[in-house]
């Protein structure tokens, strides 16, 4: 009785005035805190999310689209791609599309190639804390090994293409044209995990690409004692899973949602309808997998490697 008494007496917050379906209170607040911040991405996103979810989609899709050209401008095609996921959930259409390509495409002109953006903008990773891994509560009852903390640890061995679910490197993208960009940007399926999600699984078939948009993933491979080693974590900009869509190898690593994060997935029949039609994507993915096997490159040279 007194805790409710006291409950009466407190502000409501954002979630629990969603949770109660007071959508206009709701977007009242969300206003506010984006009219005190207007810079502020994760605010904007806020508001649009919270515009969504009181029935008022279109009110939301100006924000969205100012997000995805900002993005798209200073270099950031990843989130601008998942920004532009969020709008043809209500606005479909392939007119944003091509707006987002040509930003794209004009960017990429201006930065040299391989040169990372300079510093990632305030967008939109709004309640995306990171969250260690739990070994005992992890997907699946997977044994996790982290690193030792008793001495430090050497990195761990990582067969020559286990990098293929461990990448840390340049953006697909700028290798892209205009209209290859768009037919990528049209294939691609929005997912999103929560902390300990199990992404993909080492040993399972490999039927899709996946780039990482917002939050952090972890890449683990099992040891010959059967326990699994941290070997990467990804974040923005990062993707895993292309050597095995490419070759139809099994997966070789588990990959593992380290927080709340939302991945860009390419499946394998999207990819061969896309590249029957623009047969060079294939090719940019393959020199990709060629670069990745060259990491690997000291392992192959050694005496007797085959």
């Amino acid at each position: 009785m007194v805790l409710d008494w006291l409950a009466k007496g407190k502000p409501a917050t954002l979630p629990e005035l969603l949770a109660r379906k007071q959508y206009g209170k709701a977007v009242e607040m969300a206003q506010a805190a984006f009219n005190a911040r207007p810079r502020d991405g994760r605010l904007q996103l806020q508001l649009a999310d919270v515009l969504v979810a009181a029935g008022r989609g279109r009110e939301a899709v100006p924000l969205l689209r100012s997000m995805a050209d900002e993005l798209a401008t200073e270099g950031f095609t990843a989130k601008a791609i998942a920004i532009l996921k969020r709008i043809q959930k209500i606005e479909p259409g392939r007119d944003i599309e091509r707006r987002l390509a040509t930003l794209i495409e004009d960017r990429n002109r201006q930065q040299p190639s391989g040169a990372p953006p300079a510093a990632a903008p305030v967008l939109p990773d709004f309640g995306m804390e990171e969250i260690a891994l739990d070994p005992v509560g992890s997907p699946g009852a997977l044994d996790f090994e982290g690193p030792s903390t008793d001495a430090p640890a050497a990195p761990a061995p990582v067969a020559p293409a286990a990098a293929d679910e461990a990448r840390h490197g340049p953006a697909l993208f700028p290798d892209f044209s205009k209209d290859e960009l768009i037919a990528v940007m049209d294939g691609l399926r929005l997912s999103a995990y929560e902390p300990g999600d199990l992404v993909v699984a080492e040993g399972e078939p490999g039927d899709s690409l996946f780039l990482v948009t917002s939050g952090e993933v972890k890449a683990w491979i099992r040891n010959r004692e059967g326990r699994y080693v941290l070997v990467r974590q990804m974040t923005e900009g990062d993707f895993f899973g292309e050597i095995s869509v490419l070759t139809g190898s099994p997966r070789t690593a588990t990959i593992v949602a380290a927080s709340w994060c939302e991945l860009l997935e390419l499946d394998r029949p999207t990819l061969d309808s896309i590249t029957s039609a623009y047969p060079r994507v294939r090719d940019v993915l393959q020199r990709f997998y060629e670069q990745r096997m060259a990491t690997s490159a000291d392992v192959l040279q050694r005496p007797g490697a085959a």
